[in-house]
């Protein structure tokens, strides 16, 4: 997968400007004549709430640049290696998976929204009408793979094993219906349904593929009460995670201008969680 705007130039500088405010522990994180630049990492190719921020943040001169990947595995990879600053489009179990597999040092400073994953289909009016042996997509990512298998359980559709936690593979399950189970790479299960009649997609990619997960998916799943692996967080290097510019950042994220922003934007499918 290819980035969709360049990501190998010198992170260095906004780094070496971020810790020399985290030395002096100003709250203004910039002046005119050296805003503070911090790269942040996002999936899609827009974003209303972050472009707010980044028009927020300019008023402190912070510099904010949106930096749109367009695939999951690739804004971890990033924040790791230094290429980019901060990143928000994952929940917390994806980060602790992938921090996991991969060895990555990343630390959450802040909650953002929790984005619920939806059964969808562009031949099926009700998930009743899906047939013995039919074909079934999800993302073939650990978390979201199984948060997949969960839903298709809650759905009616197989049985998972209890001992399968949060993340059950297509080991764990019982499909004695004998659906074709089939993994993608998420951002790429929209375009299946061409072919498909069912698939698991993540409220996100849901809505930048014109769907309302509250009015459109045809199973969705509940917020859970409590603490929920699924609410989507804010991450940066764990090196990096009192920095009082990021720190400035999240508290400009989370305001009530955003609240509505996501608000309409996204028509509820997605739940400010601060």
């Amino acid at each position: 997968m290819l980035l969709m705007i360049s990501l190998f130039f010198a992170g260095c500088g906004a780094r070496n400007a971020a810790k020399d405010k985290e030395a002096a522990g100003s709250k203004n994180a910039g002046n005119s004549e050296n805003p503070v630049k911090v790269r942040v990492g996002l999936i899609g190719g827009d974003s209303l709430v972050w472009n707010h921020v980044k028009k927020e943040a300019a008023k402190e001169n912070i510099e904010v640049e949106l930096v749109f990947f367009d695939s999951y595995p690739l804004p971890n990879a990033a924040l790791n290696s230094g290429e980019i600053d901060m990143n928000a489009f994952q929940h917390q179990l994806y980060l602790d998976t992938e921090s996991k597999q991969h060895g990555y040092k990343l630390s959450v400073i802040g909650e953002t929204v929790f984005a619920p994953l939806g059964l969808y289909s562009k031949k099926l009016k009700s998930i009743d009408e899906l047939k013995d042996g039919d074909t079934i997509v999800i993302p073939d990512d650990v978390t979201n793979g199984g948060r997949s298998l969960l839903l298709l359980q809650d759905a009616g559709l197989i049985t998972v094993d209890p001992d399968a936690g949060a993340t059950p593979t297509l080991k764990d399950i019982k499909n004695p219906r004998e659906f074709r189970i089939m993994e993608l790479e998420a951002a790429n299960i929209p375009a299946s349904l061409e072919e498909v009649p069912l698939a698991a997609i993540n409220s996100g990619i849901a809505s930048d593929a014109g769907w309302t997960p509250s009015k459109d998916a045809l199973a969705l799943e509940n917020a859970k009460s409590g603490e929920n692996p699924y609410v989507n967080v804010i991450a940066v290097r764990t090196e990096d995670k009192d920095n009082p510019v990021y720190r400035r950042i999240v508290e400009i994220h989370h305001t009530d201008a955003v609240k509505e922003i996501i608000k309409k934007d996204t028509k509820g499918s997605e739940m400010p969680v601060w």
